[in-house]
Formats: C-alpha cells, structure tokens, sequence
C-alpha cells in the first residue's frame, strides 16, 4: 500500500501493510487455481466456490471475478435460479445462492444479482423471517433454519435493495435472541420451521451442532454471534433504529465472551465480522481489541502458499471455500479500522 490512512492510536493489531499482503498471498493462491474457462478448482467438489467473486472483488481482481461470473452464466444459472450441473450440493442452499449475489452485484453483474434475488427470498419463512438452510432430495426446503443461513440472505437482500426480507430477517434475529433460555452458557441457534421456534435437545430432530455452549472446547458454530452482529449492523447504517443496534451488541457480545479455545477453530472467523461493524458504528475500543486480535490470527494461521486450512479438508474446495471467507473478513476488518482514525471520534 501507497498513502497508508491512520489507524486508531490503540490499534495494537498488525499494520495495514502485514495484512494487505496476506490478501495479496491469498489471492496469487486463488488466481493459481483458476481454469481457463473461468472456474476456480476442481467443479466436482461441489459448489465451494460461491464467495470468488465476492473476494476477488474486494482484493481489486476483477478480471478473475467476472471470468468466474461468466462460468457460473453458463454452468450454475438456470432459469433464475442456481440449478445448473455445476450446483451439486445442497447443504446452505439460500446461503451459497446469496453469497454468489453478493459478489455479482458489488460487480455490478446486475443479470445475475437481481435475477437470482426472487429464487433465494422464495426460501424466506413468511411466518418467522428465517430461512430454511438445506435443499432436501425432493427439491423441497428443510424444517430447520439457523442464524448464520438466515443473515447470507440478509446481506443479499440488503444490497439488492430488498428491504422489506432483510427487516424480517431481522426480526427473526431477534425472536431467536428473546427465545433463548440458557443464556449466557447455551445459544439454541437453530429454529424449526414447522414448530416456530428454537429446536431443543428435547425434541426428536435435535443435533448436537444446534447448540453453542460457550464454555466448551469443541468444534461448534462460533460463527453464528458475530454474521449476526454483521447483518443487524450493516442493517442498521440503512435504518437507525437502536433495537438493531441493542440485538448487535447482545450477539457480538455472546462470541466474545465465549471461550479462547474458540480460537482454535476457523469458525472463530465471523467474530471479526460482527466486531468491525461495531467499531465502525460505535467507536468502542473493546471491538477494537477484539478486531487486533482477530487480525493477529488471521496472519498467524495463514500458511505460506497464502491459503488458510478449513477444520474439515477433503479436497481443494474445502481450502478454497475457507480461504476466499478470510480474505472477506480480513477486508472488512480493514475497512473498519481505517473508518475511525482516532478510535474516540
């Protein structure tokens, strides 16, 4: 970087210059495993690839975005939805279909962004706001929703200017919130579709990934605090309205308080989310903190090819799909902190 911009005088995390390079680093990893018709990796991995275009924008590399939007035009789109050869898993349906809207509408591939938009909100609950988070063998949705799979398609609906789905959203956000009954040791983050309500251990469907247990050393859904704290954030720059501030704060603070062993898991990742838009929006140095933290462990976790290792790694789409995640984070993060030069201002 030329003309470096101020960073708050409490900053204690790397400089701005450590962590544009680890971008840079990412992004030589990612263009590597371009193919000349614009996919990235291998295809039968499955659907891994949704946050390219998203983070390739961000890095500056444009071309390589548009060559994969351009694949995707003609391997993943069909009939306004992505239903194409090249879709094969169904996990994360709205997810995955949101993130890919995302990064063609910051691109400004309005065909596809305002195309796909009606087919993803198609899987909003009209009763809750959530969204179902699977596609099940029969085309049909899945009962259960959670957190983190609802926000994905309230960051699309938010840039696409669906107000109307992303306010909802929010409201499912917080109806799961004011549900919770063992706070602050348990988030039940899951939601059932047929029942309207959180999904417990007493109910015949219930997993043990539906639960966060804050003092536990186990991989477990850290991610879902700090999307949250994104969204309601992001949401709340359009609104103003203080209760999306409030639930922000009570999520954000949820991940933050968790254990540190969190940390040794990559789901610790969307911490840096929820915290970078509230230093952006509050000015507070504990999300400060926080983001020096987060910034420091994204460097230390970084192998040197400049990709970053999922928890679960059975293929290069596993490493693809974590990696163009960080470099999303670690962007955002960047942006926050360079949004308050003097962290009291």
């Amino acid at each position: 970087m030329t003309n470096l911009p101020s960073l708050p005088p409490t900053w204690t995390g790397p400089s701005l210059d450590e962590l544009d390079a680890a971008c840079a680093r990412a992004a030589a990893w990612l263009k590597a495993q371009t193919n000349p018709d614009g996919s990235v990796g291998d295809i039968s991995d499955g659907f891994k690839t949704h946050r390219v275009p998203w983070s390739m924008a961000l890095m500056g590399e444009v071309e390589a975005a548009n060559a994969y939007l351009g694949w995707a035009r003609r391997n993943l789109l069909a009939s306004s939805s992505l239903t194409g050869p090249a879709r094969i898993l169904d996990d994360g349906w709205p997810y995955r279909d949101s993130v890919l809207i995302i990064g063609a509408h910051m691109l400004e591939q309005y065909d596809l962004s305002h195309a796909l938009i009606d087919d993803m909100l198609s899987w909003q609950d009209p009763v809750s706001g959530g969204f179902s988070n699977d596609r099940l063998p029969d085309g049909s949705m899945s009962d259960e929703m959670d957190v983190p799979y609802a926000c994905g398609p309230g960051f699309a609906a938010l840039i696409t200017g669906r107000l109307d789905a992303a306010r909802r959203v929010a409201g499912f956000l917080t109806a799961m919130y004011d549900a919770q009954t063992e706070l602050p040791d348990r988030f039940h983050l899951f939601w059932s579709r047929s029942r309207q309500r959180p999904i417990l251990p007493t109910d015949p469907d219930w997993q043990q990934r539906f639960v966060v247990e804050n003092a536990v050393d186990r991989s477990q859904r850290w991610t879902f605090g700090g999307i949250a704290a994104g969204f309601l954030g992001r949401l709340y720059l359009v609104d103003n309205d203080p209760v999306l501030l409030e639930y922000a704060r009570k999520y954000q603070a949820y991940s933050m308080a968790a254990t540190d062993a969190q940390f040794s898991y990559p789901a610790v990742c969307k911490t840096s989310w929820g915290a970078s838009l509230l230093f952006q929006i509050t000015g507070e140095q504990r999300y400060l903190d926080w983001l020096s933290r987060m910034a420091a462990w994204y460097l230390d976790t970084q192998v040197d090819e400049g990709y970053w290792h999922p928890l679960v790694e059975n293929c290069v789409g596993d490493i693809i799909e974590v990696t163009t995640e960080f470099v999303m984070h670690i962007k955002i993060l960047m942006s926050a902190i360079v949004s308050r030069p003097a962290a009291s201002s």
